[in-house]
């Protein structure tokens, strides 16, 4: 298919739209010139219009001396013919009236009509007028005395010889051919000066509708400057507003201690910057397999409790991601249909630590999506900021306190938490049992197996005591091989079953190719002593004895003296506590 028309018309269509452009950007200089080029030509009209009136006025005034001048010579021939035929004192007076009139005519007038007979002549004499009113003043004046002295057949004879009638018409003739033509003269300049007016009056027309125009075009662009000047002042308002409040968040996030204090600042901001959506926080877990529900803000959405990284597209490309509400769209494994959600990574430090999800039936909109996704990803930044210096606070602090080999509480924490056990348990008269316990022949597994197969036969072992402890028990490595455990409101009887569980995991926890055991001793107090500092030493004595007895078992701390008398007021403090309960 030839593609030179469609060619053609895009070149069209883009010439077009650049002119379009061009007057837009324009507009206001094209006005400007336009009424310039009408103000011009309105005046050069005036002046034309002006010179045109002169002009017209000039041929009024000029046929009017030469109306003048036919009268004057009618008078004067018709006083010559009354004074000749009846020498009446009333017919000199007309004759005197039209000499008069002759003699003061205005040399140019006579001039005027001399060049237009001339003109019409085509060759005759320049002064053909003024020399025949000259000739026939003279054979007037003295037909006029010969008429005065009675002689009116010599009056006569002078007219007729002097040929005063002829001239007379040929006067008559020449000064009525010139009226004609005067005549058509001021028909056509009052012709003109009708359209020189009528074109004054289209521009003034023009140029008031351009100017009405122009003015309504000002008004209109002082208009929408003025509302675009509003709509930029409230949007920097707003942002603003938005800047100051993620600044305030940033701050606050700084002084965020827990996980849970992050959760409370991004709810309070996210309300606050975002009122008509709703959002769900996911952080990952400590095995990073996925990712668990943290908080959510605005209407409540049944948001899954926990989502797999590899169902996530947003983790999967490391960008943000609109799961939109049709059919057609790509959509997370995790999300369904019912709304659409923007999801944003939250990464800090080249780690992703969560996944911010905002929810909204907006979304889908452009405009709303482009004004909306700076803020939920300046919210993922903060957060992520947050996040990561929670997750480093809870590394180190687990470093503080936990040995890195076995993921066990180290021996400083042990200490802290035994006083602080005993004590409350002191306060409520509950009883507190401690085990230690310690791998048997571990020398000889390093020995013969290396310090690797040694590490790895400590951490199976930890993995077996951990998976046998409540959660408010506490496990701690409390040096080399040897393990201790404290087991808040454990009776005596109650810590050996569980070291006697213990010791029979380990035997199946650990490696196939080597086999590990371990020896107990477990103490209780107030069973097996009455302080704090006695605890630990009771159930070291007993690991010993569990050791000299042949290992692989769990040994008991000897009972105090009193120790009947005491598991009878123990036995008391349950019962009542169980009534209080009840």
């Amino acid at each position: 298919m030839d593609q030179k028309p469609y060619r053609r018309l895009q070149s069209l269509s883009a010439a077009n739209a650049a002119g379009l452009a061009f007057v837009r950007r324009h507009l206001a200089s094209i006005i400007i010139a336009l009424i310039a080029v009408m103000g011009a030509s309105t005046l050069v009209a005036y002046f034309v219009s002006r010179s045109d009136q002169a002009q017209l006025r000039d041929y009024i005034w000029t046929s009017r001396d030469i109306r003048m001048i036919q009268f004057a010579l009618l008078d004067a021939q018709s006083g010559v013919r009354g004074v000749v035929l009846s020498s009446q004192p009333s017919d000199f007076a007309a004759f005197m009236r039209g000499m008069t009139a002759l003699n003061n005519a205005d040399p140019a007038v006579l001039r005027t009509i001399d060049a237009r007979a001339f003109d019409d002549a085509q060759g005759s004499s320049p002064n053909l007028v003024t020399d025949r009113i000259a000739r026939l003043r003279d054979a007037w004046s003295a037909a006029v005395m010969l008429g005065m002295n009675h002689q009116q057949a010599e009056a006569e004879a002078l007219l007729d010889k002097a040929q005063t009638a002829q001239m007379m018409m040929q006067l008559q003739s020449i000064i009525a051919s010139y009226l004609s033509f005067r005549t058509i003269k001021v028909d056509a300049e009052w012709q003109q000066i009708a359209a020189e007016q009528s074109l004054v009056l289209l521009i003034n027309l023009l140029g008031a509708m351009i100017a009405i125009a122009a003015t309504s075009y000002a008004f209109a662009s002082s208009r929408r400057e003025a509302r675009g000047r509003e709509t930029a002042i409230r949007a920097s308002l707003t942002a603003r507003h938005e800047v100051e409040t993620l600044f305030g968040m940033t701050e606050i996030l700084q002084s965020a201690a827990t996980r849970d204090d992050v959760n409370a600042v991004l709810r309070a901001t996210a309300s606050q910057l975002l009122p008509d959506f709703g959002g769900t926080l996911y952080v990952f877990n400590n095995s990073r397999d996925r990712l668990d529900f943290a908080t959510e803000w605005g209407t409540p959405s049944g948001a899954p409790i926990h989502i797999v990284p590899d169902s996530c597209w947003a983790l999967k490309r490391g960008k943000p991601h609109l799961n939109a509400n049709d059919a057609e769209a790509l959509r997370c494994a995790h999300s369904d249909c019912g709304m659409a959600a923007l999801e944003i990574p939250i990464v800090a430090r080249g780690e992703v630590h969560g996944l911010l999800v905002l929810r909204g039936t907006t979304l889908t909109d452009d405009e709303t999506r482009k004004r909306i996704q700076p803020i939920v990803i300046a919210l993922a930044d903060a957060m992520s900021l947050a996040l990561s210096n929670i997750a480093l606070s809870e590394r180190l602090r687990n470093q503080a306190l936990r040995d890195p080999l076995t993921s066990l509480y180290n021996r400083r924490f042990l200490e802290e938490m035994l006083e602080r056990l005993t004590t409350d348990a002191e306060r409520r008269r509950a009883p507190v049992a401690a085990i230690m316990m310690d791998l048997d022949h571990f020398k000889n597994l390093n020995d013969h197996y290396g310090h690797a197969a040694g590490d790895l036969a400590l951490r199976d072992v930890a993995s077996a005591v951990l998976a046998c402890l409540r959660p408010a028990d506490i496990g701690c490595r409390y040096g080399g091989e040897e393990l201790a455990i404290l087991l808040p409101d454990t009776t005596l009887e109650d810590a050996l079953a569980r070291a006697e569980q213990i010791r029979a995991r380990i035997s199946v926890a650990t490696s196939s190719s080597i086999t590990v055991t371990a020896s107990f001793g477990v103490a209780s107090m107030p069973e097996n002593c009455s302080r704090a500092s006695e605890l630990l030493p009771m159930a070291d004595k007993a690991l010993y004895l569990a050791k000299d007895q042949g290992r692989n078992r769990v040994v008991a701390a000897p009972m105090r003296p009193s120790a009947e008398m005491l598991q009878l007021t123990h036995a008391g403090w349950n019962l009542a506590d169980k009534r209080a309960g009840d």
